[in-house]
């Protein structure tokens, strides 16, 4: 197997020296490709010798750069320099020879073209209702992001598919920025939010039927949009993205038209990720992350060969992979929320990873709502059948994450740990996304958002200074301690207010303005906005994971516009989106 070759044989020099890669290994590569689940069927973007040697060369420090390259020339052709170029070099060639042979065959540009939005306001609605000047005029900047971030798929990418990892749609979409060039799916959501805030209605249109032809084409959305996603989605957020837009444009015929594909794309989740949990003499069904590819992901390719290299056999190292990918489907890549001691305890080492082992609260929670929202449009169009079906599942959905996430004495919900049978009892924010769904008994609601208060004061959450962490652990996991993300806060605020519980609601705005002031400080001193930021001070951006802080930010400038939106305008507030 490729990864038990050690990782120093191929860590060289910059002078040429030759790379060790046996002739029996590259056979071996051959021969197991398909007996494996690629990532995709490219043998230039996802699978096979080309792939391997050139990111095991290093000659990029990011893996994303070479599988985000285009081909110069036909696949066909670029495969035959490939193996004229292993022919010559008796198939060990130099550092300096495979980069001369990239740049000779692929390019940076040409993918995408930047695209200044028709529907751009440069003073939308939500501008002229602040009041404060500083937040009014923060607000404006953000909003001058967005033509920043927006793309669209060059025709040469139309014509020529095969010779790009892109995945062509037909209208532009914001990118989220930095190393992220092309769209994401759980980032459309909250960046959606942002657009709609921002009166474009047309560049939002756009996205979510970028989105929706992805179903079409694969039966569900993918990771993001390059064909080396193809492997994983990410949380299922689409029909809460079509009721957003809806609700803000009153298009009920673009539900008509898409309704089917709704459903389609929650299918995919019922057939592919479901697990069985039993409990008191009663079964019930909810939601895992599994990725269905058991090999490196081409876009950190020799980081997943190195993570898992710490395993003896072929199996474990599928296995290791699988729950790289399964972890990278929950947005969360990654986390102490996947990574497994023995015993069960969260462990500091990504190797230990067990990501389908977990059942999570956030995943349970985004279907949830997805059900409700998809029951609701049915009810609209007079289906009478299917709202009852995706009644069903509601109601099915919020009894088993009462039963099986839910802890009562704790006051919160936890993820659910297969294996062992039990909740694991730590903090990770995701913990509080069912407060935000809904997904509990309608009459507890002021009582579920009074425990949550109670909680979060229990662990400390509440006097940290620049926002609510992804844990309480520091594993130097980008979604661990000490760094907070944008779209949990948005979760976490609104499901505190929506309780009516009057602590809530005072921790809610707490929780707000925090993270409004701290998002304030961060731009005026660096220009820009970021992926993450610190929980532990105001201002200051986060760092940790398997690459560098990000800029942009697409979803921090949706989700700091929504809070906006519900702190800080004159006029009476009105939660954005399907509640």
């Amino acid at each position: 197997m490729y990864n038990s070759i050690p990782s120093n044989l191929w860590k060289n020099d910059l002078n040429g020296n030759k790379l060790i890669i046996a002739v029996v290994f590259l056979a071996f590569l051959q021969e197991c490709s398909s007996q494996n689940r690629q990532s995709c069927y490219s043998p230039v973007y996802c699978q096979g010798d080309l792939l391997h040697i050139i990111q095991s060369s290093k000659i990029f420090n990011d893996s994303k750069t070479f599988v985000d390259m285009a081909m110069i020339h036909p696949m066909n052709e670029t495969l035959k320099h490939f193996q004229a170029l292993m022919v010559e070099t008796e198939d060990n060639p130099s550092r300096e020879q495979i980069s001369e042979f990239v740049f000779q065959n692929f390019k940076t540009i040409g993918e995408l073209d930047e695209e200044f939005p028709r529907d751009f306001k440069k003073e939308p609605k939500i501008v002229k209702e602040i009041s404060d000047p500083v937040v009014r005029q923060f607000t404006q900047k953000i909003i001058e992001i967005w033509p920043t971030l927006t793309r669209k798929v060059s025709y040469h990418v139309m014509d020529h598919p095969d010779t790009h990892s892109l995945i062509p749609v037909d209208h532009p979409f914001i990118i989220p920025g930095g190393r992220f060039k092309e769209y994401y799916y759980w980032d459309s959501y909250w960046i959606l939010k942002g657009l709609l805030l921002s009166d474009m209605f047309e560049t939002s249109r756009g996205l979510v039927l970028n989105l929706l032809s992805m179903v079409e084409r694969y039966g569900f959305i993918p990771n993001g949009g390059r064909i080396y996603y193809l492997n994983r989605s990410q949380p299922p957020l689409i029909s809460l993205m079509v009721a957003d837009y809806v609700k803000f444009t009153k298009d009920f015929e673009f539900l008509v038209q898409n309704i089917g594909t709704l459903d389609k794309e929650l299918h995919f989740w019922l057939d592919k990720r479901l697990v069985k949990i039993s409990k008191d003499g009663k079964e019930y069904e909810l939601a895992h992350y599994d990725s269905e590819s058991d090999t490196p992901r081409p876009e950190s390719y020799l980081e997943d060969i190195e993570t898992c290299a710490e395993f003896e056999t072929d199996e474990e190292k599928y296995e290791c992979y699988t729950d790289l990918k399964s972890g990278a489907e929950s947005g969360w890549d990654f986390t102490s929320r996947w990574l497994f001691e023995k015993d069960g305890e969260p462990s500091f080492d990504l190797h230990k990873i067990s990501t389908r082992r977990n059942v999570p609260v956030d995943l349970n929670a985004f279907l949830f709502k997805a059900f409700k929202a998809v029951h609701k449009f049915h009810l609209i169009l007079q289906n009478e059948e299917a709202a009852r079906f995706w009644q069903e599942k509601m109601e099915k959905w919020r009894e088993a994450i009462d039963a099986i996430l839910w802890h009562e004495e704790d006051g919160t919900w936890y993820d659910y740990d297969r294996k062992l049978k039990k909740p694991r009892r730590y903090f990770w924010a995701s913990n509080l996304t069912p407060l935000w769904a809904g997904a509990f008994p309608e009459d507890q609601r002021q009582q579920r958002g009074a425990k949550t208060v109670q909680y979060l004061n229990k662990i400390g959450i509440t006097k940290l200074k620049g926002g609510v962490p992804s844990s309480l652990l520091p594993t130097g996991q980008q979604w661990d301690f000490p760094n907070a993300w944008s779209p949990y806060q948005n979760l976490i605020i609104i499901g505190l207010d929506k309780s009516k519980d009057p602590n809530a609601v005072e921790l809610a705005k707490e929780l707000a303005f925090k993270w409004v002031n701290s998002n304030i400080k961060a731009f005026h001193e660096n220009k820009v906005m970021f992926e993450k930021y610190s929980a532990e001070s105001s201002g200051s951006f986060g760092g940790g994971g398997e690459y560098q802080i990000q800029a942009g930010f697409g979803w921090s400038n949706g989700c700091v516009l929504e809070l906006i939106h519900l702190y800080f305008r004159a006029k009476t507030r009105k939660f954005v989106g399907f509640a």
